[in-house]
Protein backbone atom coordinates (compact mmCIF):
# COMPACT_ATOMS: atom_id res chain seq x y z
CA UNK A 1 0.00 0.00 0.00
CA UNK A 2 1.45 3.21 -1.42
CA UNK A 3 0.03 5.45 2.06
CA UNK A 4 -0.63 2.95 4.91
CA UNK A 5 -3.14 4.31 7.28
CA UNK A 6 -1.61 5.61 10.97
CA UNK A 7 -4.54 3.80 12.59
CA UNK A 8 -5.59 1.03 10.44
CA UNK A 9 -5.12 -1.46 12.71
CA UNK A 10 -7.38 0.42 15.04
CA UNK A 11 -10.05 0.22 12.50
CA UNK A 12 -9.84 -3.65 11.84
CA UNK A 13 -10.21 -3.66 15.34
CA UNK A 14 -13.12 -1.78 15.49
CA UNK A 15 -14.61 -4.12 12.62
CA UNK A 16 -14.04 -7.37 14.15
CA UNK A 17 -15.49 -5.87 17.54
CA UNK A 18 -18.26 -4.93 16.47
CA UNK A 19 -19.00 -7.18 13.81
CA UNK A 20 -19.58 -4.70 11.10
CA UNK A 21 -20.44 -6.70 7.69
CA UNK A 22 -20.46 -5.42 3.94
CA UNK A 23 -23.76 -6.50 1.93
CA UNK A 24 -22.92 -9.42 -0.36
CA UNK A 25 -24.34 -6.57 -3.27
CA UNK A 26 -21.79 -4.63 -2.68
CA UNK A 27 -19.24 -7.27 -2.58
CA UNK A 28 -20.15 -8.58 -6.05
CA UNK A 29 -19.77 -4.72 -7.18
CA UNK A 30 -16.47 -4.34 -5.62
CA UNK A 31 -15.58 -7.69 -7.35
CA UNK A 32 -16.72 -7.27 -10.31
CA UNK A 33 -15.43 -3.51 -11.04
CA UNK A 34 -12.06 -3.61 -9.05
CA UNK A 35 -10.81 -7.51 -10.06
CA UNK A 36 -11.25 -6.82 -13.74
CA UNK A 37 -9.66 -3.16 -13.67
CA UNK A 38 -7.32 -5.14 -11.91
CA UNK A 39 -6.48 -7.97 -13.85
CA UNK A 40 -6.46 -5.69 -16.90
CA UNK A 41 -3.11 -3.70 -15.37
CA UNK A 42 -1.74 -7.38 -14.30
CA UNK A 43 -2.19 -8.41 -17.84
CA UNK A 44 -0.67 -5.10 -19.06
CA UNK A 45 2.46 -5.06 -16.62
CA UNK A 46 3.22 -8.90 -16.50
CA UNK A 47 3.53 -8.55 -20.77
CA UNK A 48 5.56 -5.88 -20.92
CA UNK A 49 8.07 -5.99 -18.36
CA UNK A 50 8.03 -9.88 -17.36
CA UNK A 51 7.61 -11.01 -20.97
CA UNK A 52 9.91 -8.47 -22.40
CA UNK A 53 7.51 -6.46 -24.28
CA UNK A 54 8.09 -3.02 -25.07
CA UNK A 55 6.25 -0.60 -22.79
CA UNK A 56 4.25 1.82 -24.96
CA UNK A 57 2.60 5.05 -24.33
CA UNK A 58 -0.86 3.28 -24.95
CA UNK A 59 -0.20 0.92 -22.53
CA UNK A 60 0.49 3.75 -19.61
CA UNK A 61 -2.46 5.07 -21.08
CA UNK A 62 -4.44 2.25 -20.57
CA UNK A 63 -3.11 1.27 -17.05
CA UNK A 64 -4.00 5.37 -16.51
CA UNK A 65 -7.94 4.55 -17.59
CA UNK A 66 -8.39 1.45 -15.82
CA UNK A 67 -6.55 3.19 -12.56
CA UNK A 68 -9.45 6.14 -12.73
CA UNK A 69 -12.39 3.73 -13.03
CA UNK A 70 -11.60 2.30 -9.99
CA UNK A 71 -11.62 5.36 -8.10
CA UNK A 72 -14.82 6.50 -10.19
CA UNK A 73 -16.35 2.84 -9.22
CA UNK A 74 -15.26 3.34 -5.54
CA UNK A 75 -16.38 7.40 -5.66
CA UNK A 76 -20.15 6.04 -6.85
CA UNK A 77 -20.09 3.29 -4.67
CA UNK A 78 -19.40 5.61 -1.72
CA UNK A 79 -22.47 8.20 -2.61
CA UNK A 80 -24.79 5.50 -3.24
CA UNK A 81 -23.66 3.98 0.91
CA UNK A 82 -22.32 6.53 2.94
CA UNK A 83 -24.77 7.99 5.77
CA UNK A 84 -25.20 11.44 5.72
CA UNK A 85 -23.08 12.42 9.02
CA UNK A 86 -22.67 15.84 10.34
Amino acid sequence: MANSMKNEQEIYEKIKNQNITIHPLIWELMDHHISNDLYIINIIIGSTILDGQPFTEENAKSILEHSKSIKSFLSKLGKETRKNTP
